[in-house]
């Protein structure tokens, strides 16, 4: 597994986890190095559809992702 998804406290948001080196990677290609602290922290928090966009663009580039988002 390279990323997974854990609820947030908010209703409807979930975080994504970075689960494996392979994981840490691919989000480093997909956002501004800025951010990488909060989303290797697992302190990011998407909603359903911009989440399981990105799952799926991990998923096609041949991550192993959890699938389905845990509620």
């Amino acid at each position: 597994m390279d990323l997974g998804t854990t609820a947030c406290e908010q209703i409807g948001l979930h975080r994504l986890r970075v689960i494996s080196v392979h994981g840490a990677l691919w989000l480093q290609t997909h956002f501004p190095s800025s951010e990488w602290d909060v989303l290797l922290n697992g302190q990011a928090c998407f909603g359903l559809d911009c989440l399981s966009q990105l799952l799926d663009d991990a998923d096609a580039a041949g991550l192993k992702v959890q699938l389905p988002i845990a509620a």
